[in-house]
């Protein structure tokens, strides 16, 4: 008489399910820091550029004013010494 086992893994596909929500979860999670990261900088891009426009529609004086006494870090790198340009 011959014996047959059961395979040692007989719950092979539901661990492979769980395995693939948990790894799923774990991508999203990813994604919405990502994504989170991508929005901040996007913000101060979008300051930076109406820094920029404001210098150059208006008064650079006026417009640096307001970047040189902000906390902002957007703006930081627009600290220029007298005689530096923005390099365009």
């Amino acid at each position: 008489m011959t014996m047959l086992f059961e395979p040692l893994d007989s719950h092979y596909e539901e661990r492979a399910n769980l395995h693939r929500a948990a790894r799923l979860e774990l991508l999203h999670d990813r994604l919405a820091k990502r994504l989170d990261r991508v929005d901040r900088a996007a913000e101060e891009v979008e300051q930076a550029v109406a820094l920029l426009v404001d210098v150059t529609h208006g008064s650079a004086v006026e417009a640096f004013r307001g970047a040189i006494f902000s906390r902002s870090l957007s703006t930081a790198f627009f600290q220029l010494e007298a005689g530096q340009t923005l390099g365009l």
